[in-house]
């Protein structure tokens, strides 16, 4: 096989969930055992075929089967049926301290994983010192990880696994733990993976995620597959097998009946979908559902926040309620000149000329692009002006 290529044809699994009773003499000599439930199907005639260097999402709902299917291309599983084979290394990140020996230090471990992994004692040692200073553990290095919290496991796991050369990566939600500031030093150092060309298998509940890393999805409901295609059909096709496809945002305070406030909000592309992700350029369109008595003259504001806080802008627009004290405005952006990032929007609304007390909250995601970095795509054109003095002598 190609390096990086990845195989599976009419894949097939099940497991037992049978505990088998003590075995007693009286047992073995009449041989009887009790029945118990049938097997579980995980994998039900899973075919697929990923080229050297794509990277595909993998989504469903909890016992799809993404888990079972990312351990069987990672050898840990075997088929019952089927087939299966990735060319080259392969790299699972599924858990992160797996193999790790309790009374060894950290610096040990990481010899120890190279090790586990195929490397020798240089290779490991010329990774070492990078290794250690993406974990961010500082003196504990040097501490058996017995002592370690979850998180330093983790930092741990993940730093050595991150700094191994692979052809097919293998990932399972391990970005979902760790504080904010890890987990975007984990995305940027797989974005780093990607572009070495390194094929990339991820499995998330977080719909932003797959969307920035993933150019294509896969959908596995019950064990087999329902869809496998473009990354915003395939995320969209999600959405609407977990009925959740409509609303978006998040309250931070009930809006009682009769008081003023924001009662629902969306995020939209060009073509009316909800949606998490807008590429550089594209348009986004924020519809927002409100409440105000009647008679008050009210206004709705909104804030656009960086991943850490930072205000990037913030407008306010009055509003006349309809005669059930409900309003609908919808907020157009012809083009978001974001660069790649989390973006957070708050909405809030208070009488006029009162300061607003923000009550929901959307986030969406820009996916990284080549050629700018920051927060604001201000990218114009560069010419040389040395050149064109140097003509006019």
């Amino acid at each position: 096989m190609r390096r990086g290529e990845v195989v599976l044809r009419d894949a097939t699994r099940s497991f037992s969930v049978r505990a088998d009773p003590a075995r007693t003499l009286k047992g073995l000599l009449l041989g009887k055992r009790a029945p118990g439930p049938a097997p579980v199907p995980a994998l039900r005639g899973v075919t697929l075929r990923i080229e050297p260097g794509q990277t595909v999402g993998m989504v469903g709902r909890n016992g799809a089967g993404k888990t079972s299917t990312l351990r069987v291309l990672a050898g840990i599983v075997p088929l019952q049926s089927g087939e299966v084979a990735c060319g080259g290394r392969v790299l699972a990140l599924l858990e992160l301290a797996a193999g790790f020996s309790r009374d060894f230090s950290g610096r040990e471990n990481v010899f120890l994983q190279g090790a586990l992994y195929g490397l020798s004692k240089r290779e490991v040692n010329d990774r070492l010192e990078q290794i250690i200073d993406f974990a961010e553990l500082g003196e504990f290095i040097d501490i058996p990880v017995k002592t370690y919290s979850s998180g330093m496991f983790v930092r741990l796991g993940f730093a050595i696994a991150a700094h191994l050369d692979a052809d097919v990566l293998l990932i399972d939600e391990v970005l979902a733990v760790g504080d904010e500031s890890f987990q975007r030093k984990c995305m940027r150092r797989i974005a780093e993976q990607i572009a070495a060309g390194a094929t990339v298998v991820l499995v998330s509940h977080d719909p932003g995620a797959i969307e920035r890393v993933c150019e294509r999805v896969v959908v596995l409901d019950a064990g087999r597959v329902v869809f496998d295609g473009p990354t915003a059909e395939g995320l969209l096709h999600y959405h609407q097998l977990m009925g959740t496809v409509q609303g978006g945002g998040r309250s931070y305070r009930h809006v009682h009946r009769g008081a003023a406030g924001v009662t629902d909000v969306e995020l939209r592309d060009a073509a009316g979908r909800a949606s998490s992700v807008f590429r550089s350029g594209e348009e986004l369109r924020l519809a927002v559902e409100v409440r105000a008595p009647v008679r008050d003259r009210a206004e709705l504001t909104l804030e656009l926040r960086a991943g850490e806080g930072v205000t990037l802008f913030r407008t306010s627009t009055p509003f006349e309620p309809g005669p059930d004290g409900r309003a609908e405005l919808l907020f157009e952006v012809p083009e978001l000149w974001l660069l790649g990032g989390d973006y957070d929007l708050l909405l809030g609304v208070a009488p006029g000329g009162e300061e607003p007390v923000f009550d929901r909250t959307v986030r969406f995601s820009v996916p990284s692009g080549p050629g700018a970095q920051g927060l604001l795509d201000l990218r114009g054109s560069w010419r040389s002006l040395t050149a064109a003095r140097s003509g006019a002598q």
